[in-house]
């Protein structure tokens, strides 16, 4: 078998030979990729490349974020925004009288084989399913099940991403062959016992579906992973999303410690609104026998003025009223408040810290690309700031969603190479309706759909 290498795969020219998959064909020294984890089978012990120097970068990323609500709404919106209406059937877009194209709809029930396989593996849940997983790592992995005669896709499925991992490169040829699948990735276990752990054979997603019918035939291979991933820059294993820029300035932590550090604030904080000085002279001009009255009942005295004091600053039906308190002359000749109520002044209630929660809710939604307009008070915690006007909204939503065709050809792919399997219809196009907001008076229900 010969293989020709193209910068992040492989492909080789005989489709019967070595199952090949790989993003680049070799590892130098010193990669962010390290390989740790063994699995044990009974063919042969793989190993795995870590995600992360401790093999648990989804589960610390996720960790983080389930913390965060601007990070949490963003990754939300635009999950949303990629399913948008949901999937469609169309046809090639035609150009009307007027030279608009626009693509006719079809309906799924118009083709039996198209819609016995949506119902059978329920693919708007899957679809919903790929796009989560696409949204957070820029990677999925859906598994193909084939029928055994190995000429119809019957089933498929997703596996997690972030219980996913890439078998390390061959040492030999430089590249991936196997995709392991465990819940106990993340958990800091270096080596796992084969029944933790489904192994899966990886198929290069440059193939085409007759150069992977006939490598199935002839390996007896029932089942397979071929990945989808948005385009990748210089990533040996796994991509990187863009926005997973924030886990890396630390403007995550700093989004995550604000909330920590005030929650921790108002905890301990000694909470006292007055300071209350009463000299012991006042005492000796309201009594003329204090000295000789006994310690206890000078207590008593002493707490019932300042049950009285209290009394009278707390509560708002006591708003606006007088304390009155004598002066006298001490033996400078100066007047001496014999009671002086001094207000402390509650740094909480400044907002302290809130700007820089501002700043750091920004990074977060520039980071994902969210416009801060489509999720109200993204600028401090519970205010409105980045709220934004109707118009504000309708513009971000629509740049938004037009930005979104390149994520949903992705998502795209696997219904794309099973109708290629299958030999569906070649005319049907499968694409999501999006929903473009409008202005009330151009449609009364403030939107129209759109096909992409």
């Amino acid at each position: 078998m010969s293989t020709v290498f193209t910068g992040q795969v492989a492909i080789s020219d005989i489709p019967n030979g070595k199952a090949v998959y790989a993003f680049k064909n070799t590892v130098e020294k010193g990669d962010s990729v390290v390989s740790t984890v063994k699995i044990d089978t009974k063919e042969k012990t793989g190993i795995v490349a870590s995600w992360g120097k401790a093999n648990d970068y989804p589960q610390k990323v996720m960790e983080a974020v389930k913390k965060n609500g601007s990070a949490s709404s963003a990754l939300r919106f635009l999950t949303r925004a990629h399913y948008g209406n949901g999937i469609i059937l169309h046809n090639e877009s035609q150009a009307d009288e007027n030279g608009k194209k626009a693509p006719a709809l079809l309906n799924l029930a118009d083709f039996p084989d198209v819609n016995a396989f949506f119902k059978l593996n329920q693919i708007p849940r899957f679809a919903k399913e790929t796009i989560l997983d696409l949204e957070w790592w820029s990677l999925a992995f859906p598994e193909y099940i084939l029928s055994d005669n190995y000429e119809q896709i019957n089933r498929v499925k997703r596996h997690k991403t972030a219980w996913s991992r890439y078998e390390a490169m061959n040492a030999e040829n430089g590249l991936i062959e196997n995709l392991f699948v465990s819940q106990k990735f993340g958990a800091g276990t270096v080596q796992l016992d084969s029944k933790f752990v489904a192994t899966i054979p990886i198929i290069d997603s440059y193939w085409s579906a007759d150069e992977v019918k006939e490598y199935c035939k002839a390996n007896k291979i029932k089942k397979f992973v071929r990945p989808v991933y948005y385009p990748l820059l210089d990533e040996a294993y796994y991509p990187e999303s863009p926005w997973h820029s924030i886990t890396k300035s630390g403007w995550l932590d700093i989004a995550n410690s604000i909330p920590e550090y005030k929650k921790a604030l108002f905890n301990n904080q000694v909470s006292i609104k007055y300071l209350i000085e009463i000299d012991e002279r006042y005492f000796k001009n309201v009594y003329s026998d204090w000295l000789d009255i006994d310690s206890s009942k000078r207590i008593a005295i002493r707490t019932t003025l300042i049950d009285a004091i209290n009394d009278s600053l707390g509560g708002n039906a006591n708003a606006g009223k007088s304390i009155q308190s004598m002066k006298f002359v001490d033996d400078n000749g100066l007047q001496i408040s014999a009671i002086t109520i001094t207000a402390i002044d509650d740094k909480l209630k400044e907002g302290v810290y809130l700007p820089e929660a501002s700043a750091a809710n920004s990074e977060i939604l520039v980071a994902a690309g969210v416009d801060a307009t489509l999720i109200g008070g993204a600028g401090i915690p519970g205010g409105s700031l980045g709220a934004g006007s109707g118009s504000d909204k309708r513009e971000a939503f629509t740049i938004l969603s037009a930005l979104m065709k390149t994520n949903r050809e992705t998502s795209m792919e696997p219904l794309e190479f099973i109708q290629q399997y299958n030999k569906w219809d070649p005319s049907i196009k499968f694409g999501f309706e999006s929903t473009i907001l409008t202005t009330l008076d151009k449609n009364p229900t403030g939107t129209q759909n759109m096909q992409n």
